[in-house]
C-alpha cells in the first residue's frame, strides 16, 4: 500500500521579508529539493473569501507521506534554518499544521 501524501500549510507574519527570502526561503530551496517536497503555494496575497487574512505570506507543501514531513522537519539541517525563521517571524501569531490527503469515506461506512 501506498504513502499517503501530507500538506503542511504555513501562515506566518514576516518582520523582514528581504531578510526571510535571503535567509530562510533561498536555503530552504536546497533541503525540500533533498527531500522531495513540492511547493503548491506560497504568495503574500491569498484571495480571501470569508473571515479575515492578517499574516503576511501563505505557504501550501507537498510531502509524499507523514513520514517524509517528519524526516524533513526533523532533518537537523532543517533545525537550523528553522531557528532563523523563529527570528524572523512573530511565533505567536505565525502557524504551522499539517494536514493528510483528504480520503472520501468507503460507500455504506458512514452513518
Amino acid at each position: 500500500m501506498a504513502d499517503n501524501p501530507v500538506f503542511m500549510i504555513i501562515m506566518l507574519d514576516v518582520k523582514d521579508m528581504d531578510a526571510f527570502f535571503a535567509d530562510y526561503v533561498g536555503p530552504l530551496q536546497a533541503h525540500n529539493q533533498k527531500w522531495g517536497v513540492e511547493t503548491l503555494v506560497g504568495t503574500p496575497t491569498p484571495k480571501v473569501l470569508e473571515g479575515e487574512y492578517s499574516k503576511s505570506l501563505t505557504v501550501v507543501l507537498k510531502f509524499k507521506s507523514a513520514a517524509v514531513q517528519q524526516g524533513w522537519y526533523q532533518d537537523p539541517d532543517y533545525q537550523a534554518l528553522l531557528q532563523r525563521r523563529f527570528e524572523l517571524t512573530d511565533t505567536h501569531s505565525s502557524v504551522a499544521l499539517v494536514a493528510p490527503q483528504f480520503q472520501a469515506p468507503a460507500a455504506g461506512s458512514v452513518r
